[in-house]
This record gives structure tokens, C-alpha cells and sequence, in this order.
């Protein structure tokens, strides 16, 4: 296997039959997002409640990424066949091209998603937790959130308590009480804050 990369031939052959592969996948995602509406296939979206699924531009969300995974599959595939006929410095521009574009693509993708001011009134524990929501399965959010619940933040101020979850913190299986740097709503600044079981989660 080792001494089939020994070839300079071989190694260009496997590095377009790669980009090819990928190419056809890109391609074959972005048609079914963009065009068959398989919105389950939109990392975030899928796993997001509906409390947040409603607050979308699904529609113009599912249409710029597809579009956008198509045009990248064009340039990875332009960009292989320069690698192929040995034109590695047109090869080295498109893929600078091809990082270039997938950076735009990402971040145009905010504009479709809901505003984080608009989702904070909605459902103030959805928003921020928002990255939670994204990577994790519903219900290890909700097993999280049970536990972060047991749990509140005390102002060493002013004393002004505040429930964990809420406050965007999250503190599952947790044990000890730590003390932690945390804008006081009361006081209106950062101050220290004791984190400790609320008091009828204690034993």
C-alpha cells in the first residue's frame, strides 16, 4: 500500500479521485438541502427545538447553504484538476479561493437565523444556550438543564440570587461550591458570585 504513493502519478491520481469523492458528496447535499427541503440534513437546525426551528429563514437558510456547498464542489473539482495536470500553483490559488468562499458562506448564514435579542424574549434559556442546542442531542440538553436548575448564582454584594440555567451557566454532576466572576443583574456589574445548591435541592 505505502509503496503505491511512492509515485508522484499515483499520489495526484488518489488526491483527484479524493476530491472528486467529496466534490460529488458536496454536490449531492447541497441539491437536497436547497432544492428537496431536507432541512434535517442543517447541522443546528436539526437538533434545535421548535420553539427555535420557528424563528428561522428556513427557506433562504436552506438555499444559501445549498448553493453555496454546489460552488464549492465546482471549485474543489477545478482545483483537483490543476493538482492533476501538475498546475499546483493554480491548484494552491483555488483552494485559497474555495477557503475564501466557505467563510462567506458561513457567514452569511446569520442573516437567516433568528436574532438573538428576538430569541432571548422568546425562550431566554434557549438563547443562551444556543451552542448547546446546536451540538447535542434534546435530550441530553434537557438532562443538563434539569441539573443546572438544582443550582444558583449568589451575588457576594448584594445577595441578589439568580437561578443557574438561566443565568447561561451550566453545571450537571457538579459537586463543591465554587465562587465565579458574573454580571450581577441587581447590581448591574461583574462581581463575584457563589454558586450553591438552591435551598430545596439540599440534602
Amino acid at each position: 500500500m505505502l509503496t503505491f504513493f511512492e509515485s508522484e502519478d499515483n499520489v495526484r491520481l488518489a488526491g483527484l479521485l479524493f476530491s472528486l469523492f467529496l466534490s460529488t458528496l458536496f454536490t449531492i447535499v447541497g441539491y437536497m438541502v436547497a432544492y428537496q427541503k431536507r432541512y434535517n440534513l442543517i447541522s443546528g437546525y436539526n437538533r434545535a427545538p421548535q420553539s427555535v426551528k420557528d424563528q428561522y429563514d428556513i427557506e433562504g437558510l436552506s438555499k444559501h447553504l445549498g448553493d453555496g456547498l454546489i460552488t464549492l464542489a465546482v471549485l474543489l473539482t477545478i482545483s483537483s484538476v490543476f493538482f492533476w495536470f501538475g498546475l499546483d500553483s493554480w491548484m494552491i490559488g483555488g483552494m485559497g479561493l474555495f477557503t475564501f468562499i466557505t467563510l462567506i458562506i458561513l457567514i452569511g448564514t446569520r442573516k437567516f437565523m433568528p436574532p438573538r435579542r428576538l430569541l432571548a424574549q422568546r425562550s431566554p434559556s434557549d438563547a443562551k444556550h444556543a451552542f448547546l442546542y446546536s451540538v447535542l442531542p434534546t435530550r441530553l440538553n434537557r438532562a443538563m438543564e434539569a441539573g443546572s436548575r438544582q443550582w444558583q448564582q449568589e451575588c457576594r454584594k448584594c445577595g441578589h440570587a439568580q437561578d443557574y440555567w438561566e443565568a447561561g451557566g451550566v453545571r450537571w454532576k457538579a459537586v463543591g461550591e465554587p465562587s465565579q466572576l458574573a454580571l450581577c443583574e441587581e447590581c448591574g456589574t461583574l462581581r463575584w458570585h457563589k454558586i450553591r445548591k438552591k435551598p430545596e435541592f439540599r440534602k
